[in-house]
Order: structure tokens, then C-alpha cells, then sequence
């Protein structure tokens, strides 16, 4: 599901256009996260949902995937205007 939206993600990704919100960034740091943890994430998640943003008026998408040390992560992101991946918040799943 949404693997067309998830391949263009990743393409960006590698491509070193990722984007990160202050919110992101925020909580990267509470939860002991790295840049790195947030792309692995990407790279070997999947899609488990999709949601709409009523503030921007467009889809935003759960990644559930590993971090660098396997730990499960969830990163919500959309892809942006700028042609890069837009994460809006990034968090532990437990």
C-alpha cells in the first residue's frame, strides 16, 4: 500500500534531500535519535497508514521501520514541494 509514495521517499532520501521539521527535530533529541536512525527508518520501513493534514490540506504518512540499532521507529512524513521528504515528527514505537 501507498509503495509508489514510499519509492519516491526513498529516492529522495538517498538523493540527500530530507527535510526536518523543528518538531523533528525536538523530538529526535528527546528520544535519543540520530539523523541517521531517521533515514535508516525510511530506507527498511514501510507505509502503515496515511493521514490528512487539515492544516496543510494534503497526505501525510506513517513509517514504521527499524532505526540504525533495529529498535522500532515511526517517522510521519509527506513529500514536499522542494522535491525532498518533508518529515514532520519523528518518535520511538514501543
Amino acid at each position: 500500500m501507498f509503495k509508489k509514495v514510499l519509492v519516491e521517499m526513498r529516492q529522495r532520501v538517498r538523493g540527500g534531500k530530507m527535510t526536518l521539521t523543528l518538531h523533528a527535530v525536538d523530538e529526535m533529541y528527546d528520544d535519543e535519535l540520530l539523523p541517521s536512525d531517521l533515514e535508516h527508518c525510511i530506507l527498511f520501513g514501510e507505509i502503515n497508514e496515511r493521514q490528512w493534514d487539515e492544516d496543510w490540506h494534503e497526505w501525510k504518512y506513517v513509517i514504521e521501520g527499524p532505526a540504525t540499532d533495529d529498535s522500532p521507529i515511526e517517522a510521519v512524513a509527506k513529500l514536499g514541494r522542494d522535491d525532498d521528504t518533508v518529515v514532520i515528527t519523528v518518535y520511538r514505537h514501543f
